[in-house]
């Protein structure tokens, strides 16, 4: 009963999904938002280990199901909307997302940057996944990469084969926990980080002011992907407070 449209493919093994949760630390004290509740499987192990899951799931289709598979758990609440529709959450809760790779990215920005989310568990397509924890240097380093890790630790916990799933995607995918940090990086960030990456085979004083590299310690000659983390961070910050005393 998957819904092609929406990208569905669930997991049923149970075991498989206990062993990944074993890895998330989640404690009896905690409160879950699970994005993706499919057929119930991960949000009922899920429920076992934390104080409340809500979890949120927009096909319709699947209500007298899970109502059927969550009967018997108090501790869980399930809700029947889009995700990125919603505006009101718990004040200090992890998300756990088992999503359609095409809203990857929106789900991980909305969230990232949401204070009262403290942790991000997130089951991703491989790719991704590479390109989330990425460290300078390398190919799948870019805007992605430095976004997520500027503002939390990244780590890939899980490889999840394709044959693992129903219906079986073309694609491999994996588990990646985001530990968010508390820092939050200038409004200007993003901004400075689309600019660039968009001529990523370029140096980046051509994007980039000249003065405004030599102020902040980064060779002019660099590339995108040549520059650290710490480095985007302090050269969205340089710009930010002079375009402000501008």
């Amino acid at each position: 009963m998957t819904n092609k449209r929406l990208g569905q493919n669930f997991i049923h093994d149970t075991g498989f999904l206990k062993g990944i949760v074993e890895k998330l630390d989640i404690k009896l004290t905690d409160t879950i938002v699970e994005v993706g509740t499919g057929q119930g499987s991960l949000t009922t192990v899920l429920a076992l280990c934390a104080k409340q899951v809500i979890t949120y799931e927009i096909d319709i289709r699947l209500e007298d199901i899970l109502k059927q598979k969550l009967k018997d758990f108090d501790n869980i609440k399930c809700v029947f909307q889009d995700i990125l529709t919603v505006t009101q959450f718990p004040p200090d809760f992890i998300l756990v997302a088992n999503i359609p790779y095409y809203i990857t990215t929106p789900i991980i920005m909305k969230f990232i940057k949401m204070e009262q989310c403290r942790k991000i568990c997130i089951l991703i397509q491989d790719d991704v996944a590479k390109r989330i924890v990425a460290p300078v240097g390398t190919k799948d380093y870019g805007a992605l990469s430095v976004t997520v890790q500027s503002m939390a630790r990244c780590r890939i916990i899980k490889k999840v084969p394709r044959t693992l799933f129903q219906p079986v995607p073309n694609v491999d995918s994996a588990f990646v926990v985001i530990e968010k940090n508390g820092e939050v990086p200038p409004p200007n960030f993003d901004g400075l980080l689309k600019s660039v990456f968009s001529k990523r085979r370029k140096k980046i004083s051509n994007s980039v002011n000249l003065d405004a590299l030599l102020q902040c310690g980064i060779d002019p000659d660099l590339r995108p992907e040549q520059i650290s983390v710490n480095d985007f961070v302090k050269l969205s910050q340089y710009l930010y407070k002079t375009d402000k005393t501008n």
